[in-house]
């Protein structure tokens, strides 16, 4: 059998394969980390919208403790408790707490509300909860 004796362009060859495989690893490389930012943008922007939302409770929260003090009927108490509460932090971020008061107790009031955390992109995020203030020395 006769075998090929002239090797002349097998270093091309190799060369030209060495490339190949190294642009394939750095095209998956450039790839995996688009992915990764992508990701993480996302992430920051969800956790941006829970901590906005979280702000509104505090928001909230603060607004009805300014409402609770001093003397003053049931009846003053409930007409100057907020039902729905609007902030806009900045251009594109903002919380929207909305309110229902249950005064049915007897006893207490009880206010359940949710706040919801919006950023850019309109990624949103819920926070709910509930006050419960008691009602001391019966109708004042």
């Amino acid at each position: 059998m006769n075998k090929l004796k002239n090797e002349k362009g097998a270093a091309l060859v190799l060369t030209l394969m060495i490339i190949t495989l190294f642009l394939v690893f750095i095209t998956v490389q450039f790839y995996q980390i688009t992915n990764t930012t992508k990701q993480v943008s996302t992430t920051e922007k969800q956790i941006d919208a829970r901590l906005i939302a979280e702000m509104g409770v505090d928001y909230y929260r603060g607004r009805v403790n300014n409402v609770n003090e001093g003397e003053q009927s049931i009846e003053e108490f409930m007409a100057k408790l907020p039902v729905s509460v609007t902030k806009n932090i900045d251009d594109d971020r903002s919380f929207a707490v909305d309110a229902r008061i249950d005064a049915s107790a007897g006893d207490r009031i009880i206010i359940h509300y949710t706040s919801t955390g919006r950023t850019t992109d309109d990624v949103t995020s819920e926070v709910t909860g509930t006050i419960t203030i008691r009602i001391e020395g019966g109708e004042k």
